[in-house]
């Protein structure tokens, strides 16, 4: 989900003071870590992704919020 989406939603949910932290890139290694990205899934990033795009393939943001 786009971060302006992302903080669209969570300010009409009633939050404020939305700020970003922590904003990397993760490579293929660090994704194979997650449940999100499964074996299959990563397999198949590592044989079709040429090396040089596998060390950024996934956004981490950090939000802060706080909720009046």
């Amino acid at each position: 989900m786009p971060e302006r989406v992302f903080g669209r939603k969570i300010e009409q949910a009633g939050f404020v003071d939305i700020a970003t932290h922590d904003e990397r890139w993760l490579t293929v290694d660090d994704c194979a870590r997650y449940p999100l990205f499964p074996a299959p899934l990563i397999e198949r990033m590592r044989r079709l992704l040429p090396p040089e795009r596998q060390s950024a393939v996934a956004r981490s943001l950090v939000f802060t919020a706080r909720k009046p």
